[in-house]
């Protein structure tokens, strides 16, 4: 407005806007959008977006429940808030969920109704999205899976895309629902997400359905039932082989880009094989076709990218600490370029 320009922050557990001023460099005048969503040490999601309908869409994760230091914690992705919560401004039931909200952070009148109930719910049923981008007024969702199966999605108003009972396929490769969270003595269980000990309660993916279940368009990857998970050569860093590369973001790569294989494709952040994930397009851009391509390996953990207006540079942001893997495929702690802004450049014709 004027000399200011209108800056979006996510101080969790609220966020809102503040002025920016250009001439001072300074940000001032903070103003909450929406407060009390809910926040924790894992699996945020995190990220926002305006669509082109002018709202708001914001996604959060379902906060790493089911693992680690909060394996007895229950996975909420599934449980949908209620108008008594709503009213009481509770939005402890928004674990695992992409958010449609107008630009004040009022619920916007075509939201879905989903089971009786109006919120500022767009899907559920997520892990851990961190991707979103618009390609004309299709959505898309880079969400990251537990051991396998991360995902690439297309957001459909009302949607559920099955966490925790399906990650990927619904197709019983390999992933089972361990609940952790229902075992005898939990806090005594020894946790491993791929070799469930006995007493923890187990669902295979098609034991569960739901009507408005969305699969992904795409996995990041599908392996076998019976897969072992383990590597030896991956040593204490084992979790570092699995069949996963952990995406973080999506930006689209226009038809009329000048890099000509890179045209009409959305171009996926890899937090743990340093390198973007580029996914080609059909032509009306509502699917996607043909196989992946894995561009510009460094020993970095990619968390966002960007494509110039000119189109003929990628930005590429990267995280300051953390586990990659290095450009012999093996897992390491040191990393090239970390906190750093990285750029490819064509310099082509």
């Amino acid at each position: 407005t004027g000399s200011k320009l209108k800056a979006l922050l996510n101080p969790q557990p609220s966020w809102g806007f503040s002025e920016y001023d250009p001439k001072a460099h300074t940000l001032g005048n903070q103003q909450d959008v929406l407060a009390g969503i809910p926040a924790g040490s894992d699996h945020n999601g995190g990220r926002l977006r305006f669509g082109p309908d002018g709202k708001l869409y914001y996604t959060i994760g379902e906060q790493g429940h089911n693992q680690g230091k909060h394996v007895c914690e229950p996975i909420e992705a599934q449980r949908l808030p209620t108008s008594a919560e709503l009213e009481k401004k509770d939005y402890s039931a928004y674990v695992g969920k992409v958010l449609r909200l107008n630009s004040d952070g009022s619920i916007p009148d075509d939201n879905p109704v989903i089971e009786g109930v109006k919120s500022h719910l767009f899907t559920y049923g997520h892990r851990n999205p961190q991707g979103l981008v618009f390609v004309g007024d299709t959505l898309y969702s880079s969400e990251q899976g537990p051991s396998s199966d991360d995902e690439l999605n297309i957001l459909q108003a009302g949607g559920n895309y099955g966490w925790p009972h399906v990650a990927g396929y619904r197709d019983d490769q390999a992933y089972v629902y361990a609940n952790y969270s229902k075992a005898k003595d939990c806090e005594s269980v020894k946790y491993d997400p791929n070799h469930i000990p006995d007493g923890v309660p187990v669902q295979k993916e098609t034991d569960w359905n739901a009507p408005n279940f969305k699969p992904p368009v795409k996995t990041f990857f599908t392996v076998p039932q019976g897969y072992t998970y383990s590597d030896a050569s991956c040593g204490d860093s084992f979790y570092m082989c699995w069949p996963t590369i952990a995406p973080s973001s999506v930006a689209y790569y226009p038809k009329d880009g000048v890099i000509k294989s890179f045209r009409n494709s959305l171009l996926i952040t890899s937090l743990k094989n340093g390198a973007i994930y580029r996914v080609l397009l059909n032509d009306d851009t509502k699917n996607v076709q043909g196989d992946v391509a894995k561009e510009f390996h460094t020993t970095n953990r990619y968390r966002m990218a960007v494509v110039s207006p000119d189109t003929r540079k990628i930005y590429v942001a990267t995280d300051n600490f953390n586990g990659a893997m290095d450009e012999s495929n093996k897992p390491t702690q040191n990393l090239a370029n970390p906190g750093a802004i990285i750029v490819f450049e064509y310099t082509g014709k």
